[in-house]
């Protein structure tokens, strides 16, 4: 097959074609020209039917005879096929000795390793060893000690008490004040001592006019007047059971209120109402 190939390769060049162009006249690929003009076989392994047809459409192509170079074609594919066909039946006949002589290998026999079991049986020995002494040696003793504890707390006489000389001492619970809503401008004020003094503080976000009243009459160390932005009412007075206090903020939006540093909430309705609201506080003390 490689004289067929140099021959044609000869006439090619001699023509002054390239592969490509042939490859284009005959319409056959490039890659099997290529393997053509080498005599490689192998490359149409799985191909002979059209490699005859590839090899006449060359020919033709470059205006030679294909009956030249018929015979030799023929007899170059029955010799690769022989030898394919030779070197697969080598292959299995090896793949086929290599198994029968695994099955017929003797299988070595691993050796018991004396000395892990020496190991093993030598530390099985020192921990039954270990057992037999705390059972028989120990305990005993463990259990001995215990039993005289136990006597010895038998013979510490129980003291008597003296129920007559109890006092019965009453805890004070600590009052927490505390300020919950009855609804939008109502609050119930407990947890507080009588006559504890509060401090209720209006920090100002907007400029509002406020006057303050208790049990209906205006404070006395209040005076109603206009606050600014940025400025803060400290209004403090005494606690005690069933005072009412209004407090009238002439524009809303913005204000907050604490009393005790516990901060009022306050309906987001009325916290941000560009307008007047009055709030009113009673004090629920302990009856």
């Amino acid at each position: 097959m490689l004289e067929i190939g140099n021959s044609l390769k000869e006439r090619r060049e001699e023509l002054g074609f390239t592969l490509k162009q042939m490859s284009d006249k005959t319409r056959v690929p490039v890659n099997k020209l290529q393997a053509i003009e080498n005599g490689d076989l192998k490359f149409f392994e799985n191909d002979f039917t059209y490699l005859k047809f590839y090899v006449r459409y060359y020919c033709n192509a470059l205006h030679l005879d294909f009956e030249m170079y018929r015979d030799q074609l023929d007899l170059a594919l029955d010799e690769f096929s022989n030898t394919t066909k030779m070197l697969k039946i080598n292959e299995i006949n090896d793949i086929h000795d290599r198994v029968k002589e695994r099955i017929n290998k003797p299988l070595n026999k691993k050796k018991i390793d004396i000395s892990f079991i020496s190991f093993v049986t030598s530390i099985v020995l020192l921990v039954i060893t270990l057992l037999l002494v705390f059972v028989f040696l120990i305990l005993p003793n463990l259990n001995k000690d215990e039993d005289s504890i136990i006597n010895n707390n038998n013979d510490i006489p129980t003291p008597i008490e003296n129920i007559d000389d109890e006092e019965t001492v009453d805890e004070e619970i600590p009052k927490v004040l505390s300020v919950s809503q009855v609804d939008s401008v109502n609050y119930e004020i407990t947890g507080f001592s009588d006559n504890q003094e509060l401090a209720m503080l209006i920090n100002f976000k907007s400029n509002a006019y406020v006057r303050i009243r208790v049990d209906g009459d205006t404070a006395v160390n209040l005076p109603s007047k206009l606050y600014n932005v940025g400025s803060t009412l400290d209004f403090k007075f005494n606690a005690s059971n069933e005072t009412i206090l209004e407090v009238y903020i002439g524009w809303m939006n913005g204000n907050t209120i604490t009393i005790n540093d516990l901060v009022i909430p306050i309906d987001s309705d009325i916290a941000t109402r560009n307008g007047s609201v009055t709030f009113t506080f009673r004090l629920r003390g302990e009856k």
